[in-house]
């Protein structure tokens, strides 16, 4: 850091052990400090009356626990701001996720904290007073006279603050993103071969032009000028996959219906091996949108849901068994249709394990889809919502969700993505942590126009990087951008390297430029 007041704590220890042979008082304040606003400019001045010196330790980022995609400001942001005041003394970063050690460390005369912790009985304060109180130091509370909440800021007026590049810089900085190792990365692919497990979906738009508002009832009329259709689901997988240069072989149900005949040869015509498992009793699902100058007016499902026989579950197994060791690994989708009955699911995992083959899971339809119920997957994908679904809990943090579905399911990584938000990483917890070391990325797409499909490419991208040995933070990084891309078209066509390539060529985090 060039700021002198910033300093690391091992600079601070000897600071404070100058200031104390001065006889100074040490006042200490810690916190996250991520909006800076008249409640923390009051409690820091409160803080600096204490005594003779300010020291503020500020939390690092991955130790904020106050939700998925905070804090909002980057820890290198929120260290200058702190510096910047004329209060503060010295500033340091602390990688803890509780005050104890830096306090232990810098001994200060003065601990201060906010008024709320008075009669507030939270077992780590009461852990940090032992700690000053136990050397001789005093803890004060602040007067709290002026009230702000950095959370209810960011709540009211999130998207009136343009950082959302700077966290996004702050991630690739982070993670040693560069483009070069991208470009590298997007060229990983070829030669992997992939094996994509999952219910035939078919993806119907039909554009139309809007006559007005029926005469016999208020609602619109529309006239149909054309209709496209797309593979959708684990087709549309395995369609991307190939972009990317690798190979791809689709195992699905299929029945002798036109629907799924037009299945059949379209992703043959693309290039997939279709592996077709024959099973009447279930359907070809088409999801049918109509549009009007390229939104969406109404969707309509053809396809109930139907349980995979026994015999075809059966037929499944036994398919995954005699092919699964050609291919390096697999990527199972469950749209909740009935497929993935426990038989199958087991088997899923089990195979995974025997023959040493990863695999990939997402699930989209989260009421019937459990995220949970698959066991041992090299990387999980689900939305915020379907972790939720999958725990029936719609309160806790999404890091505490995270480390739950770790303890059941012993999964590898996992990428919980929230939309427009973006998505956060989740490293499978280390022995004895009461916490999970996560990241988060913001989205990279601006306006979408279209988000169907954009959480297959999303898994299909962070697929490849995992095989490819690079770091997960990478794959994501990658993976939205991909997903960025798909969702500037409308309709589920994969996306091209060219069109990938383009679109990072326009990113500024990768094409920092050097101070003159």
């Amino acid at each position: 850091m060039s700021n002198p007041k910033i300093l690391s704590q091992d600079e601070l220890v000897a600071v404070r052990a100058r200031l104390q042979e001065q006889g100074k008082v040490v006042v200490q304040c810690h916190g996250c400090f991520d909006i800076v606003h008249p409640g923390h400019i009051h409690y820091l001045k409160f803080a600096r009356e204490q005594g003779d010196v300010l020291i503020v330790s500020v939390s690092g980022d991955q130790q904020v626990d106050k939700g998925a995609d905070r804090p909002y400001i980057p820890e290198e942001l929120r260290l200058e701001n702190l510096a910047a005041l004329e209060l503060v003394d010295y500033v340091c970063l602390d990688h803890n996720d509780w005050a104890g050690p830096v306090l232990e460390r810098l001994r200060p005369d003065v601990y201060v904290k906010g008024r709320e912790y008075e009669q507030k009985a939270d077992p780590r304060f009461a852990r940090e007073r032992q700690i000053v109180e136990g050397y001789g130091g005093k803890i004060i509370f602040s007067s709290g006279d002026v009230v702000y909440s950095s959370t209810y800021i960011l709540e009211q007026f999130r998207e009136r603050f343009p950082l959302r590049h700077s966290k996004v810089e702050s991630f690739c900085r982070r993670n040693s993103i560069t483009r070069p190792k991208l470009d590298e990365l997007l060229r990983a692919g070829a030669g992997l071969r992939v094996l994509v497990l999952g219910d035939p979906v078919l993806d119907h738009y039909i554009h139309c032009d809007a006559q007005g508002i029926a005469a016999e009832s208020p609602i619109l009329t529309v006239s149909p000028l054309r209709e496209d259709w797309f593979l959708g689901a684990g087709a549309l997988i395995a369609r991307q996959l190939l972009a990317f240069g690798a190979e791809a072989s689709f195992v699905t149900p299929l029945n002798q219906s036109d629907a799924s005949r037009q299945f059949r040869t379209q992703l043959a015509d693309a290039g997939v091996e279709v592996i077709a498992i024959e099973d009447d009793a279930r359907p070809t699902y088409v999801k049918t949108r109509y549009l009007v100058e390229a939104r969406k007016i109404l969707k309509v499902n053809v396809g109930r849901y139907a349980p995979l026989s026994t015999i075809a579950t059966e037929h499944v197994i036994k398919t995954l068994r005699a092919r699964l060791p050609e291919f390096d690994a697999m990527v199972v989708l469950d749209f909740g249709y009935g497929m993935f009955g426990r038989t199958l699911t087991d088997a899923v995992s089990a195979l995974s394990r025997e023959l040493g083959k990863p695999y990939f899971i997402d699930v989209s339809g989260a009421t019937r889809a459990n995220i949970r119920k698959f066991k041992g997957p090299r990387l999980a994908t689900p939305t915020e919502e379907e972790l939720r679904v999958a725990f029936s809990d719609s309160e806790s943090g999404i890091s505490n969700l995270a480390l739950r579905y770790f303890r059941e399911t012993g999964a590898g990584d996992l990428v919980t993505t929230m939309g427009k938000r973006g998505a956060v990483l989740f490293a499978p917890p280390i022995q004895g942590a009461h916490r999970l070391v996560t990241d988060y990325l913001p989205s990279l797409a601006h306006i979408p126009l279209d988000t169907v499909g954009a959480g297959d490419v999303f898994l299909t991208t962070t697929c490849l990087t995992a095989l490819s040995g690079r770091p997960l933070a990478m794959g994501v990084y990658l993976a939205s951008a991909v997903a960025a891309v798909h969702m500037q078209h409308l309709g589920n066509d994969p996306v091209s390297v060219v069109d990938i390539e383009r679109f990072l060529d326009g990113r500024p985090e990768l094409h920092p430029v050097e101070p003159s």
